[in-house]
């Protein structure tokens, strides 16, 4: 059933690529629709290998630990080493570009894959956190697809195009889980076949990251320095950006990781948690171009209630139920929420710089965004064993409240500033010589 959903919710998708600058097919539209389908395969990679992490890291580590107190010492480097990480590879990226900084990433994730796997072969705790660690250096420059997609598109289209790129989640929503149960057991060793598939797949995302364009966008603003994250510091826009991210983000976090505890303590079967998971992905990656549409109908305010409310009413769910379905019905409706919120997050950050110069503006909000949510999920155990699952969604309720509230508070305290920088308009792409994107695909 999970599948047949996951390729129906593909279908807006390949309507939208076909759809892309239709009646304009320059060289430079023509370009730009490769471009988008190689990011999104880059973006199915990307996420592929964080649901292998999340469903085997944590047994593996179980395996492997000395002492039950650092069973979770692996999954938990992936999130600090990635937290930390998103702060360097966004003055990386304004540095050097999108294109090298993808690489780098591509190859650790390929090292610490087959360090893993050797870890796993080994018997060695010491070697497979190393392992983690490295692939969470990865998932720090997972999150500048989507950002890729937005410096490269026309001014008009880039909410569309960054959300467009989501869509590779799908993937990993329909085969990540059972890719990584299958390939556990592809050898005699449990667990050790996982490891080599996370290599695998970095390889993949190397060859795509080589494809990708090298500077960080094709207007004349991109030739300038990137944005101070200090300058920005009171837009209000990139305020309410990061409130948004951060909040949706601890939010989703902390309802995702306590769902498979409380699946465990509810007693229900380890099918039925694979299938919270499944459901979870897929709402939060099938409607991003419904979300990209709400956007463009309902504005940034509008928009992000939407999302709100649809994320407190699945954390509502989980308050008074508790069976099976329930909890699918309430982890799918936080990722439908996270999602929303997610995409309108995103574009009140594309608003906030001169396209083409954002990169650091985009690290921080990625590493603030993955530092928030790391609390979230160190703090699932200890709150499901406190107040329980519904006492985990009323805490989330609450917070998405809070967030609804602090972010009313500032779009009413900035609304004449806000007023002021959209009659700015957006920068307009270089029209002098071809475009960096035409120039990369020729190299």
């Amino acid at each position: 059933m999970a599948e047949f959903f996951c390729i129906v919710a593909i279908l807006p998708l390949l309507r939208a690529l076909a759809q892309w600058h239709r009646g304009s097919m320059t060289q430079s539209a023509v370009h730009f629709r490769a471009l988008l389908i190689r990011l999104i395969a880059a973006q199915a990679c990307y996420y592929m290998i964080v649901s292998i992490d999340l469903t085997l890291t944590g047994l593996v580590g179980m395996s492997l630990a000395p002492s039950p107190v650092l069973m979770t010492l692996p999954l938990s480097l992936i999130v600090v080493v990635g937290t930390i990480c998103s702060f360097v590879a966004g003055h990386a990226a304004a540095r050097f570009g999108y294109r090298p900084v993808m690489v780098v990433g591509a190859i650790t994730v390929i090292a610490g894959g087959f360090l893993s796997a050797f870890a796993v072969a080994t018997h060695s705790f010491a070697l497979f956190c190393l392992g983690t660690a490295l692939t969470g250096g990865y998932r720090a420059v997972g999150g500048f697809l989507r950002f890729v997609a937005s410096e490269y598109a026309q001014p008009a289209t880039r909410e569309r195009a960054l959300a467009l790129v989501m869509y590779g989640g799908i993937a990993a929503a329909a085969l990540g889980p059972f890719a990584a149960v299958a390939a556990s057991h592809a050898a005699l060793q449990p667990y050790l076949g996982s490891c080599p598939l996370i290599a695998a797949l970095g390889v993949v995302a190397l060859v795509l990251a080589l494809t990708m364009p090298p500077a960080t966008g094709n207007t004349e603003e991109a030739k300038q320095p990137a944005i101070a994250i200090r300058r920005q510091a009171r837009n209000p826009q990139f305020q309410q950006a990061v409130l948004v991210l951060a909040g949706s983000g601890l939010v989703m976090t902390l309802v995702m990781a306590t769902g498979p505890l409380a699946n465990d303590h509810a007693g229900h079967s380890s099918a039925m948690g694979a299938s919270m998971i499944q459901w979870h992905l897929i709402g939060m990656f099938a409607p991003s171009a419904l979300s990209a549409q709400l956007l463009k109908r309902c504005g940034n305010f509008g928009t992000n209630l939407a999302g709100g409310f649809i994320m407190a009413l699945g954390c509502i769910l989980g308050v008074f139920f508790s069976s099976g379905a329930a909890m699918i019905a309430t982890l799918t409706l936080v990722g439908v929420g996270w999602n929303v919120l997610f995409v309108a997050g995103s574009a009140l950050l594309l608003r906030s710089y001169p396209q083409g110069r954002g990169a650091k503006l985009q690290g921080f909000a990625d590493g603030s965004t993955a530092a928030v949510s790391a609390t979230g999920s160190f703090a699932a155990a200890w709150l499901l064993q406190s107040v329980g699952w519904g006492g985990v969604n009323l805490l989330g309720a609450a917070t998405v409240a809070a967030l609804l509230v602090a972010l009313a508070v500032l779009t009413w305290q900035n609304g004449p500033r806000l007023s002021q920088q959209l009659k700015a308009g957006p920068t307009l792409p270089s029209r002098t010589g071809r475009s960096e994107l035409e120039r990369s695909e020729s190299r």
